[in-house]
């Protein structure tokens, strides 16, 4: 990312109580306007880990401004929310929509034809796949390895958190979806099974072209990253 501008932002919530710390990425390709990309980050990681990281430089080179953003209880944003992420729910959820209102107030001078994307995997593919999906200022949708029912975890959620986590309660079977929306995933995934795809998919009522499916890289699309933002190209510049 050594050509990659980088402007490090705080993007208010809670009614300006706290900060969620960020970054906007660019380079000087980037066109004076152009489409914005929230690269959002996954359970545990920040916006300077390698996953985001490699996909905020691939975007950039594409031509997109990028924001990235520290979730509550994760990266900078924790020294003011503690880490406890599980009492953060659903707000880490509902920020989102504040993110999107950040780029809409400060940055419409650089945003392109309301382009404004969601990219997210795992955690934060169902961040994108529920209160995303619902904000219909988000023109495109690309989410990897996204659970569709959080009842499927063994791990223990908050009643309220669970339904409020799971996209099956928010997404719906509209042509408009194989406009908008693209999912990936991979067979040998041993954190979000593979079956979560299937019923996305079917639920959504997408196309077998707004869906890529990988039979190796686990979790993190090992060895297939740059094949699956090929696949992710096609789908943008095919709209």
């Amino acid at each position: 990312m050594d050509d990659i501008i980088v402007k490090n932002i705080d993007i208010l919530v809670e009614s300006g109580t706290i900060n969620l710390k960020g970054s906007y990425y660019f380079n000087e390709k980037t066109p004076d306007r152009a489409p914005w990309t929230i690269v959002c980050t996954g359970l545990w990681a920040h916006r300077g880990s390698y996953f985001p990281r490699f996909f905020i430089e691939k975007f950039v080179n594409m031509g997109h401004y990028v924001a990235c953003y520290d979730h509550r209880a994760h990266g900078e944003t924790a020294r003011q929310t503690g880490k406890n992420w599980i009492k953060l729910l659903p707000k880490i959820f509902e920020d989102i929509h504040e993110v999107i209102n950040w780029i809409l107030k400060n940055q419409s001078e650089r945003l392109l034809d309301s382009e404004i994307l969601l990219f997210g995997r795992s955690f934060s593919g169902a961040l994108i796949m529920s209160q995303g999906y619902i904000d219909e200022r988000a023109k495109k949708i690309i989410a990897l390895c996204t659970r569709y029912d959080y009842r499927t975890i063994k791990a223990k959620f908050p009643e309220k958190s669970i339904d409020f986590m799971s996209c099956k309660n928010y997404i719906k079977n509209d042509p408009f979806n194989n406009e908008r929306i693209f999912l990936a995933h991979c067979r040998d995934d041993r954190e979000i099974e593979f079956f979560n795809l299937l019923l996305i998919k079917e639920h959504l009522g997408l196309s077998d072209e707004n869906v890529v499916v990988f039979e190796t890289g686990g979790h993190s699309f090992k060895g297939h990253r740059n094949d699956l933002f090929n696949n992710i190209k096609r789908f943008l510049k095919k709209l």
